[in-house]
């Protein structure tokens, strides 16, 4: 079997094999365009105590603060409607790229925020938000699962990011954290590493959720993360999202037809090259 033959056929199968993958994943999005079409936005008034909660919500507006008021993030001094400060310990464990995360100090406020538009204010838990936030409590299963056209921009900002792994010297922000009392000043020396994250949502930031309405503990009803099925949290227009999705699902066609294509080809070139070699 000569080499263009071998090439032939390894570009013909793998093709072949990539095809349908392709294709699923344009599916997918052309599934995920109609979900999101078929849930068109609601006057951010919709939703309030007392009144028929449906399955799934949409509004589009500006975030704001909730009940709590503009908050401040304890290290950067941002301004916001909601943030999560975290500090935690990293061990290197068994298998490379396997960890052990132990947190050592947390704050948040601002839970829930709210999204307002020209008719009032819906509350959103900040739980809808965790596929772009950094929280080591998450199971696997909870990391994995992401809303629809999560590749889109989100509203949340990360003002700090820091991981320290010296052990003599701490980090600028981990610093901060010890000089306040808040972890142990020896806190680096007994791990791997110290990560501090900050995270934030602006006020002001166009916002656009599908999620699950519910009445929380606090009595406020809020779009919530549901514990099945799709969500949606898109810091820009509903239409840009539904654009996003549609140009994804033809361009997903587009290239499953050429790679089917592609395959078939190269399968039917080493047809005519066995014909040709066989005379």
């Amino acid at each position: 079997m000569s080499f263009l033959t071998v090439a032939l056929a390894i570009l013909g199968f793998g093709t072949l094999m990539l095809a349908p993958v392709l294709l699923a994943l344009a599916v997918s999005n052309g599934r995920q365009h109609r979900w999101v079409r078929r849930h068109a936005v609601t006057p951010c008034a919709a939703l309030r105590p007392g009144a028929r909660l449906p399955q799934r919500l949409a509004v589009y507006g500006q975030t704001v603060p909730g009940r709590d008021g503009l908050v401040t993030a304890p290290l950067s001094g941002a301004e916001a409607v909601w943030f999560r400060t975290t500090v935690c310990a990293i061990d290197d464990v068994g298998d490379p790229g396997l960890t052990r995360t132990a947190v050592l100090w947390e704050q948040s406020a601002g839970d829930p925020f709210g999204v307002a538009d020209n008719t009032g204010t819906v509350a959103v838990s900040a739980e809808i938000l965790q596929a772009s936030t950094y929280n080591p409590r998450l199971s696997v299963l909870a990391q994995t699962r992401l809303p629809v056209a999560h590749a889109g921009p989100t509203p949340v900002r990360t003002v700090v990011d820091e991981e320290t792994t010296s052990h003599r010297r701490n980090g600028r922000w981990l610093q901060q954290v010890v000089d306040r009392g808040l972890v142990p000043a020896d806190a680096a020396r007994r791990v791997e590493r110290v990560r501090v994250m900050e995270q934030i949502v602006p006020a002001g930031v166009a916002l656009h959720v599908i999620g699950k309405p519910a009445v929380l503990d606090s009595g406020v009803a809020a779009l919530t993360l549901p514990s099945t099925g799709r969500y949606l949290v898109q810091s820009r227009e509903p239409t840009e999202t539904e654009r996003e999705l549609a140009g994804d699902r033809t361009y997903g066609m587009g290239c499953a037809l050429w790679t089917g294509l592609v395959g078939v080809a190269a399968l039917a070139a080493i047809w005519a090259i066995g014909l040709m070699t066989g005379r």
